[in-house]
């Protein structure tokens, strides 16, 4: 009855759109969404980074729009321009941040709209990339991306609160296309994806390094190591498996995994376990300054067929980004 009650919710919200009875405002440039039917880690924010690089990469410049989820500002804020970073991590957010320190020109708001008001005023952008968009049809976007995390799909999936779909599986229908993560040892979900009609792209995981935002290191200085684990993310448990699956690999021994809510701030943040390394992710290595304390670089990247998808599409062109303010 719950989920029954949140599906009406979120029709509702959708049909208010659809019917402009609830106006969609329109950017003078290119709007590529990056979302999920779910909430937890997908694979949002490192498929954000890879898109805003690959933007880059051909000439032009992207600028992320992002919510600030958590951050202790209310303004809309330029965080980077992609070459200097302006605020801290409290008024950026987690995510943002992140993004930030990557290079990437990165705008916080509760309006992506009003966010994207002031990066054309600000940064002079070509493209805008929505982090964590799919919800946000209060702005138009010119592609719509839905990321499809294989480990549990939307199709097995039901809406919040009895599970962790964010709106009716039936939404998917708003996507312009899958980008697919987490599929390796989930291949026998992989022929569902033709019952959807949409175009899907997987992706791989990238996985060869250590960092402390200072150096990078290679793995090969875990091994015959003791480590504990923790990680405040949407799903620890992902990243937990992938720890174990590397310390087979590598042959590194692991003490202790110790699990933290999503966005966890970290603030009188201590553990008493002695051991050789503390390995954590990127999204939580900002907000530390610990000592034998390294984040695991994660990336993933869309095979190659998904850029030859985007060039077609013709997307990223500097003559988009001239018109007027809608």
């Amino acid at each position: 009855m719950i989920d029954y009650i949140y599906t009406i919710g979120a029709y509702l919200r959708r049909k208010l759109y659809e019917k402009e009875i609830l106006k969609v405002k329109k950017l003078p440039a290119p709007v590529v969404s990056v979302g999920n039917l779910s909430v937890g880690g997908t694979g949002k924010t490192p498929i954000t980074i890879w898109l805003a690089k690959y933007i880059q990469s051909i000439g032009l410049n992207p600028v992320v729009l992002s919510r600030g989820y958590k951050r202790k500002s209310k303004d809309t804020l330029v965080v980077s321009d992609g070459k200097n970073i302006f605020v801290n991590l409290e008024e950026a957010g987690d995510e943002p941040y992140l993004i930030a320190k990557k290079g990437i020109p990165v705008v916080v708001s509760s309006s992506r709209y009003d966010a994207g008001k002031l990066a054309l005023q600000k940064l002079k952008p070509d493209v805008f990339i929505l982090d964590d968009g799919f919800q946000h049809f209060q702005l138009y976007r010119d592609l719509n991306i839905l990321i499809v995390d294989m480990e549990k799909p939307f199709w097995e999936d039901r809406p919040l609160p009895l599970g962790k779909l964010r709106e009716p599986k039936s939404f998917y229908k708003y996507a312009d296309l899958f980008l697919i993560t987490k599929w390796k040892g989930n291949e026998s979900k992989l022929s569902q994806l033709k019952n959807f009609n949409k175009p899907h792209f997987l992706t791989n995981e990238i996985i060869n390094e250590l960092t402390d935002f200072k150096k990078n290191y290679p793995l090969e200085v875990l091994k015959n190591k003791e480590i504990v684990v923790f990680s405040g993310l949407g799903n620890n448990e992902y990243f937990f498996k992938t720890i174990k699956n590397l310390s087979k690999k590598y042959n590194f021994h692991i003490k202790r995994f110790i699990s933290l809510p999503d966005h966890f701030n970290y603030k009188n943040f201590e553990i008493r376990e002695k051991a050789d390394f503390y390995i954590t992710t990127e999204k939580d290595l900002i907000k530390l300054n610990n000592p034998n304390t390294l984040a695991l670089k994660y990336e993933i990247v869309p095979e190659g067929n998904f850029t030859s998808y985007l060039k077609s599409k013709d997307f990223f062109t500097k003559n988009n980004s001239n018109k007027d303010l809608e």
